[in-house]
Parts: structure tokens; C-alpha cells; sequence
């Protein structure tokens, strides 16, 4: 296969993305916090958003691979949030944000998966690898976590939504930079729906792990901000440096992302994953120190970022060309929508119930745990779960 004129184009789209998610998913809670929204408010509506994703999703994907041109689809979504989450702005009301983020969560969340459905799809043909694109994304991430951390004060939290706007209006710039592709299923007439997915061969097992381990992650993303900035000497600056190291912690991963993914497939990664959160949600359960809750940023690199890529490769390697974009979906429903649902009203009642954020870390160690030791032996005794090999 040839490896000239790789398409560093395609990256364009991913780091505008990232740089968006940067903002939002790094800071919309300590937003919440700064409107005078109570922990148990806070729960709801983080919760709440995943869980309107669950239904949002799997409509959007249909729509992708039903669309004669499905970058018209992304670009809809994109539009669709920019616009939405100035709505934040009219009133600090619980009662207008929660049907205001609920509606900017339809269409928000599933503009990452459309845009990889048409991203790897693009690749495969001439079998350019997907880690150097996704490493533009984590670098873009990791810079503008770095700089909102500096940025940010508590006079300044409503340019988390005028930043999310501005960012998600330069992403909608970046789609011309995608290659035009048509959903499968306006091409070949052939009608299918995503639980198809999950009658293959081992993909019950990879989303069941997946989802325990993102249940984990959900809570850490939503509560992992209030908890650092509450330890002594944890700022909202140091808080950016968490994020950036975080994504800088990843490029490793991305850079030999595609050679690990055909040397030990998608199951011995999840399983690597299982234990690298493991051991960070032990270490911010059992520390007060910021420093050290810093340090534990580096465990990120075998973590979500892992998990998320080599689910991806393996979902575009081998289902069929007609379920390209609701197989990216189905990761975005487990991963954010069920997965983190559960993680973010679980974990939130343990934090109220305990008295405290920490305890909840505790929690996901135990599950995150637990996932290793149910999935581990399974996969370390398989060949390569690759698209290549099918034991």
C-alpha cells in the first residue's frame, strides 16, 4: 500500500474540533459552578445530556449512511451547536440550561463520530495510517487547555460559551477540507440498522468493556475539575496544565497507534486501557495532593485515547460499508451516551452519599478493576483482534 501524499488535510477537521471540545468538555461544569448551580443540579444535567445522546445518535448515524452526501450532515450538526450553545447566555435558570444543553448535546455529540466515519473511510484505500490525524487533534487539545487554563478567572467563565461558538465556526470552515463522501446506503439500496453491529462476532464483548471503562472516564470528566480545584494548591491554571498533560501524554500512542493496533488488536489494547485507569483512579482516590493528581494525568496515554482509536480502526476494518457511520456512532453511544450516564448519576449519588467528589474515584478504580479481570484473560489469548485476523 502507498504511503505518499498523506492527507494531513483531513487533521484540519480534528484540531478545530478538539480545540472546541477543549473548552467545553474541559470547563462547562466549573461554567455551571460559577452560576451558582448546587453539586446535585450539576449531576442532573451532566447526566441528562448523555442520555438525550443515546436516542440523538443512532438518528444521526442513520442519517449518515442514508445521506448522498454525508459532510452535508456534519456541517448541519456543526451549524446546529454553534448556534445552540449561545442560548446558555439568555438566563443562569437550572430550568432553562437543562433543556437548552440537553438540545446542544443532540447534535453536539455526534459530530466527532461523523466526522471520523468520514475521515477513516477516506484512509483505508491507500492505507494511511489514522494516528498522525488524531495526533493533530490531541495537539490542538492539549494547546488550548494549556492557554484557556491561563485565560480563564472567575469573571471571565462566560467565554466558555462564547469560546465553544467561535470554535465550532472555524470547524464548519475546516469540512471543506473533508473529502465529499455519500452514505453507503444511498448508493447500494441496501437497508440496514446499527444492531446489526452487534450481532458480529465479538463486538458484544468489545462495547460491554468499553462501556465499563467509559463509565469511569464519565465520571472523571465531569467531576474531575470541581474535585482538583478544591485540593490545596489546585487552580484553574494548574487545571490546565492537568489537560495538557493529559493529551500530550498521548502522542506516543498516536504515533505507533496503527503498528500496535496490528500487532495486539483492539482487545489486548482495551485490556491495557483496564489497567492504566485502574491505576489512576486509585492514585486521585488516595491523594489530597494536587501534584500528585497532576502526575496522574500521564495514565491518560493508556487510556481513553487507546481504548477510543483501536475501537474505532477495528469498527471501520469490519463492518459493512452500509453501517460506516453508525458504527461510529455506536462507540459515541456507549462511550458517551450509556456509559457515561451511568458514571456521572452513579458516581454523583456516591459523592453525595459519602460526602465527597474523592470517594467516587474509588468507586470507578473497582469497576475499572473489575473489567480487567473479567475481559483481560479473554483477550490476552486471542490472536490480534485486527480486521486482519478473525479467531
Amino acid at each position: 500500500m502507498k504511503r505518499t501524499n498523506y492527507p494531513w488535510r483531513y487533521g484540519l477537521f480534528l484540531s478545530m474540533y478538539y480545540t472546541a471540545n477543549a473548552i467545553y468538555q474541559g470547563y462547562i461544569s466549573k461554567y455551571y459552578e460559577s452560576i451558582g448551580m448546587t453539586t446535585a443540579q450539576l449531576s442532573i444535567i451532566l447526566a441528562a445530556t448523555p442520555i438525550i445522546a443515546i436516542f440523538a445518535q443512532p438518528a444521526w448515524g442513520a442519517a449518515g449512511d442514508r445521506a448522498r452526501n454525508r459532510n452535508r450532515v456534519l456541517q448541519a450538526l456543526i451549524v446546529f451547536s454553534a448556534a445552540v450553545v449561545l442560548l446558555y447566555r439568555l438566563s443562569g435558570s437550572f430550568w432553562w440550561l437543562l433543556p437548552v444543553s440537553c438540545l446542544f448535546s443532540a447534535a453536539y455529540t455526534s459530530i466527532q463520530p461523523m466526522g471520523d466515519s468520514i475521515i477513516l473511510e477516506a484512509l483505508t484505500p491507500d492505507g494511511h495510517p489514522f494516528g498522525p490525524i488524531r495526533l493533530m487533534g490531541c495537539l490542538s487539545f492539549a494547546v488550548m487547555n494549556l492557554v484557556w487554563g491561563q485565560f480563564l478567572a472567575p469573571e471571565r467563565m462566560n467565554w466558555i460559551v462564547y469560546g465553544t461558538s467561535v470554535m465550532l465556526v472555524l470547524l464548519f470552515a475546516s469540512t471543506r477540507a473533508l473529502p465529499v463522501t455519500a452514505g453507503h446506503q444511498s448508493t447500494s439500496g441496501r437497508k440496514m440498522n446499527m444492531t446489526a453491529i452487534l450481532k458480529m462476532k465479538h463486538m458484544a464483548g468489545l462495547f460491554s468493556l468499553l462501556m465499563l471503562l467509559q463509565l469511569t472516564m464519565g465520571y472523571f470528566y465531569s467531576f474531575f475539575s470541581i474535585h482538583f480545584t478544591s485540593l490545596p494548591g489546585g487552580t484553574t491554571a494548574l487545571l490546565g496544565v492537568c489537560y495538557f498533560l493529559s493529551a500530550v501524554s498521548e502522542v506516543p500512542f498516536l504515533l505507533n497507534s496503527d503498528r500496535l493496533y496490528k500487532k495486539l488488536g483492539v482487545g489486548k489494547l482495551m485490556s491495557i486501557s483496564a489497567l492504566a485507569l485502574t491505576l489512576r483512579w486509585i492514585l486521585l482516590a488516595s491523594t489530597n495532593s494536587a501534584y500528585v493528581a497532576l502526575a496522574s494525568q500521564t495514565l491518560h496515554s493508556w487510556g481513553f485515547i487507546v481504548m477510543t482509536v483501536s475501537m474505532s480502526k477495528y469498527i471501520n476494518d469490519t463492518i459493512p460499508d452500509e453501517l460506516k457511520a453508525s458504527g461510529q456512532m455506536l462507540i459515541a453511544v456507549v462511550g458517551f451516551g450509556i456509559a457515561r450516564a451511568f458514571g456521572i448519576l452513579g458516581g454523583g449519588l456516591v459523592a453525595s452519599a459519602m460526602g465527597s467528589i474523592q470517594m467516587g474515584f474509588a468507586l470507578m478504580a473497582g469497576i475499572s478493576g473489575a473489567a480487567l479481570v473479567i475481559f483481560a484473560p479473554r483477550y490476552l489469548k486471542m490472536p490480534a483482534l485486527n480486521g486482519e485476523n478473525r479467531p
